[in-house]
């Protein structure tokens, strides 16, 4: 992980690292056996990036891997250490943005930008697979009265989010 983020910031690429290695942070950690990275890539870049992941050790087809983005909007490649890198597409301004734009963590000696609370909700919400509502408490309940719910509800709205969506989550804000 610190491998790949390392090589996004030498590329200058908007990234944030997101999933289950940063919930913990922010609320119940779950097992994880990937790092989890949002990235804003603009297309002249993809190839530099790709060879650059290569360089580090990550095992990346550059071809397939810039076909898959373009497909699919995620690229997987095998990072040093046999450690699964899952990079995301952002797909509006507000997935790589969060209230505070991204958290810098000290990760040894390695500065890792990394979505904030409130970015994470944000996540959850749009994508919200099976396991969201159950990631969305764990935040809530870490972080009761710490949270710019107003902002996730902000861009939620410009996000369009399902308004029953939106009341299943703040049914879930009222929980906590």
């Amino acid at each position: 992980m610190l491998a790949v983020s390392a090589v996004f910031a030498r590329q200058q690429i908007k990234y944030v690292l997101i999933g289950g290695l940063r919930i913990g942070v922010h609320g119940q950690g779950r097992a994880t056996e990937d790092a989890d990275f949002l990235l804003h890539i603009p297309a002249l870049q993809r190839p530099p990036l790709l060879e650059a992941m290569a360089e580090a050790g990550c095992t990346v087809d550059v071809v397939q891997s810039i076909r898959d983005w373009n497909d699919g909007g995620m690229l997987v490649v095998l990072g040093p250490g046999g450690v699964h890198i899952d990079c995301l597409k952002a797909v509006s301004h507000c997935s790589i943005a969060s209230s505070n734009e991204h958290v810098p963590k000290l990760f040894g000696s390695q500065v890792v930008r990394v979505a904030d609370a409130e970015g994470l909700l944000l996540l959850k919400l749009i994508a919200f697979r099976s396991l969201d509502p159950e990631g969305i408490r764990g935040i809530l309940a870490a972080n009761v009265g710490r949270l710019g719910l107003d902002w996730v509800r902000h861009e939620a709205t410009l996000a369009g989010l399902d308004p029953n969506r939106m009341a299943e989550f703040e049914g879930m804000v009222q929980e906590f």
